[in-house]
């Protein structure tokens, strides 16, 4: 049998001022600077430790300097997407917006409010989107920074695939001098650039993905497997969609591009009979044979980076379109992947902690069906991360990944029916306490030494707490 921690009875009523989660955080993301590879590290590790439930990052591999190709992943959906920017040095102002971009979805998700329009925790639940937010590294560091970034045995090599300058601020290659957005198999060999040996741009290298850069990106697409793609780039305020689209292709991706530029007001490109390929999208939609969109934001302001102070007004243009992306790529896996989400009886108690919309059928697009609070359920059927569950208005469906089935404890045959409870108190803790990211689970999250904790939700014998890695529940015996 389990055993579980004793904690001190001793209960105290008390007022506790500042809550966590009462004011919202301020921004991790700065679009106010210049954002360099170091400060979007920092970014990124930040923001996964301040929203652990829907971030998470990984390296999908280094650049020629050692510099990471950072991955960061937003939502827990089983249909993704794909978000990239900076595959042109000096188009590094498309990292800055990939990187709000996520911040501002996962604040929208925490607290539960609508982002122009979206509800984020379903859009989020039902997709993941993943971003590689600066695609070259290197490339990006020499535009900023110049010289002093990289070792001085190179430098003589990179002031001649300058021509000669020491200034790089036009810079648009990677740190070879090879431009990493004519790099991938999409009609690579007819692609006619002026540069015909590494340059600070126009120069395609001597075969399609000769760099690390583009080799780990592919990699990395075909391990996500992405239903869309959305490549961002500078600038002109145009769209990029079809690369030699299939005629069978083209009326949906048509529709989605006509959506996408209704939204940011970007002009779309017309085909023409033999385009020039090597971009990222161009391989996508070719490759996989699904929607890929080339965005390019800003007005050109010469051979250089767009200033800081147009983020503003890029940002309202293009601040919904990795919600209405992952939606849509849902809509896409789910006509793929309908028949495969087999129902099985279930019959057990489970557990949700937060409200949870409901739906008419095991999918997020079979039409709203309410909302239920936080309680204990009878579910009838599951189906992955949905279950069937018995309401007051008839059977009907909930998503939850984190949704607790509810197993008898020493002291209680089972959880209480109904929702957790408002509280304000004290308790008086003794030595370390076990805590745990959600009730009537055995498995804590970590050990802690408290000697009290404000509690403000109570749960049968669980109670949510203040901690200093955030709220979450404690078990107490009950009293004999």
């Amino acid at each position: 049998m389990k055993k579980w921690l004793v904690i001190g009875a001793a209960c105290l009523s008390f007022t506790f001022a500042g809550i966590s989660g009462v004011h919202a955080a301020p921004n991790i993301v700065n679009p106010k600077e210049t954002y360099t590879y170091d400060r979007m590290t920092q970014d990124i590790k930040e923001l996964a430790k301040n929203y652990p439930d829907i971030i998470r990052y990984k390296s999908i591999g280094k650049t020629p300097y050692g510099r990471e190709q950072w991955a960061v992943s937003l939502g827990n959906g089983d249909s993704t997407i794909f978000i990239n920017g900076s595959h042109h040095a000096r188009e590094w102002l498309t990292s800055t917006l990939n990187m709000y971009m996520i911040e501002q979805y996962a604040k929208a998700y925490l607290s539960g409010s609508r982002f122009e329009g979206y509800d984020v925790r379903t859009v989020l639940s039902e997709s993941t989107i993943w971003f590689v937010p600066m695609v070259n590294p290197d490339g990006v560091t020499l535009q900023q920074i110049g010289l002093p970034a990289f070792p001085q045995l190179v430098w003589s090599n990179l002031i001649k695939m300058n021509d000669g300058s020491r200034n790089f601020k036009r810079w648009k290659a990677n740190a070879q001098g090879i431009d990493l957005n004519r790099q991938y198999p999409a009609l690579w060999s007819s692609i006619k650039f002026p540069a015909k040996a590494p340059h600070w741009m126009n120069y395609k290298g001597s075969k399609p993905l000769q760099t690390r850069e583009n080799q780990q990106l592919v990699n990395f697409t075909y391990e996500i497997d992405p239903e869309i793609a959305v490549s961002y780039h500078t600038a002109g305020h145009i769209l990029y969609w079809n690369f030699n689209t299939k005629p069978a292709n083209l009326a949906r991706d048509k529709k989605l591009a006509n959506t996408f530029s209704a939204i940011t007001g970007y002009s779309q490109v017309k085909p023409v009979p033999n385009p020039s390929g090597g971009g990222y999208t161009d391989w996508f939609i070719t490759t996989f044979g699904r929607p890929a969109f080339t965005p390019e934001i800003g007005i050109k302001e010469g051979e250089t980076n767009l200033a800081v102070s147009v983020f503003d007004s890029e940002w309202k243009l293009n601040k919904k379109i990795g919600l209405w992306i992952a939606d849509e790529g849902y809509r896409l896996w789910l006509k793929k992947n309908q028949s495969k989400l087999t129902v099985e009886e279930f019959n057990k108690q489970i557990m949700i902690s937060e409200n949870k919309p409901l739906f008419n059928s095991n999918n997020f697009i079979s039409g709203s069906a309410g909302t239920i609070k936080p309680q204990v359920l009878k579910a009838v059927a599951k189906s992955g991360d949905w279950y069937k569950v018995e309401t007051p208005t008839g059977n009907k469906w909930l998503y939850d990944k984190k949704a607790v089935i509810v197993e008898p404890t020493p002291d209680e045959d089972t959880a209480p029916a109904g929702e957790a409870s408002d509280v304000d108190m004290t308790l008086q803790l003794e030595g370390e306490t076990k805590v745990y990211t959600e009730p009537y689970t055995t498995e804590p999250k970590a050990v802690i030494t408290l000697s009290e904790a404000h509690a403000m939700k109570m749960w049968g014998s669980w109670y949510k707490i203040n901690t200093p890695i955030g709220d979450m529940w404690i078990y107490q015996k009950p009293a004999k």
